[in-house]
């Protein structure tokens, strides 16, 4: 599971190995993407980036990529974007290509759970999922 971030170095889930991680995959077109973001911060916030890693990978199309300075300037983003490498994208949107999709992990790299879109109730579910893999031992 491998992703590159804004300064072109390449990550990956191994580096982050000690803490619970989000891996959101989103692009700025995206209505629910927007609405899942300052949730995603407020994890951030409430875990601590001790504890919690959050990238959000976009996943839009080239124009939508082009977006994404204008959208950060308007959206309070406390976590960074990074771009996912293909053998991630198609392990992802394996079964649906919908977005936002978010991937939650524990501290010992498991998958706890995965998501597709944004409502009160996937809310809940992240919520769920997140005290789960921070609380992983």
């Amino acid at each position: 599971m491998t992703w590159t971030n804004d300064a072109g170095e390449v990550q990956t889930l191994g580096d982050l190995k000690g803490k619970a991680v989000i891996l959101d995959f989103w692009a700025t077109n995206c209505p629910p993407c927007r609405e899942e973001i300052p949730h995603l911060n407020s994890l951030l916030t409430r875990y601590g980036g001790d504890k919690l890693a959050i990238y959000g990978l976009h996943v839009g199309d080239a124009t939508d990529k082009a977006e994404i300075p204008n959208f950060i300037t308007q959206t309070k983003l406390d976590y960074p974007i990074g771009y996912p490498e293909k053998a991630l994208t198609g392990f992802i949107f394996a079964s649906t290509d919908a977005i936002p999709q978010t991937l939650v992990i524990d501290r010992n790299g498991q998958i706890v759970k995965k998501v597709v879109g944004f409502s009160d109730r996937i809310k809940l579910d992240l919520d769920l999922a997140v005290e789960s893999a921070v609380n992983a031992n």
